[in-house]
């Protein structure tokens, strides 16, 4: 593999995990809660994969899970920086790599990306340095979830005749400045986020994903989902 520029005009090795610094972020605001999005990824760009082997070789048996495990729990301490990939969805003719991507309940985010959204993001999770193809990006693993928030809401809890969980709901008020999150109740699969991330990234003209408004469903949209 050639080198990576890290700034400007200045080349170096292949980083290794010490090179990185997971960021740090602010305390959460307290601004009013607003509509609820799912964020899926956007087909017309490629989405990015972690590979089990790379997971399993770097992190070890114990945290390697992570490529294919979607819990909400740190991998801080843990993590050495993975080399990820970018594979089209299924029936996709994309070729380029997005500003941020959705895959399995976390994001990508380009340097570009994580400019823009790292402080509201790492309040509500963290931002785990990668590599592809030469080049730096992030993942982001949210860690707050909408049972430890008391934001679910029982009442908007609905099943089918099969006993499956067709419908769900979040009280708002109570993700009083929460930027993102996920709930057991579709096995922590899906990201969810308020306004202040949608405009940021809309703000920002970022590529890769949108935000649905249908954040009932257990699955949310089929946007793709690659392995």
């Amino acid at each position: 593999m050639g080198s990576i520029a890290f700034q400007q005009g200045v080349a170096g090795d292949l980083p290794q995990a010490s090179d990185f610094q997971i960021p740090q972020l602010r305390n959460a605001s307290r601004e009013p809660a607003k509509m609820i999005y799912r964020i899926l990824h956007d087909e017309s760009y490629l989405m990015h994969v972690i590979p089990p082997v790379e997971s399993m070789t770097k992190l070890g048996e114990e945290h390697g899970t992570f490529a294919f495990n979607a819990e909400p729990k740190s991998y801080r301490d843990v993590w050495k920086p993975l080399e990820i990939e970018f594979r089209p969805c299924e029936g996709s003719k994309a070729t380029e790599v997005p500003d941020v991507s959705e895959n399995f309940g976390r994001l990508f985010l380009s340097e570009r990306a994580f400019e823009v959204l790292g402080e509201l993001l790492g309040q509500c999770g963290e931002c785990l340095p990668v590599t592809f193809g030469g080049r730096k990006g992030y993942i982001f693993n949210p860690t707050l979830t909408a049972e430890q928030a008391g934001a679910v809401d029982n009442q908007l809890l609905s099943y089918d005749e099969h006993g499956n969980l067709s419908h769900f709901g979040f009280k708002e008020p109570n993700l009083l400045g929460v930027h993102v999150f996920k709930t057991e109740l579709d096995l922590y699969k899906g990201v969810f986020c308020l306004e202040s991330i949608k405009a940021a990234f809309t703000d920002a003209n970022l590529t890769g994903i949108v935000f649905s408004e249908d954040a009932s469903g257990p699955t949310g949209q089929a946007h793709g989902e690659t392995h």
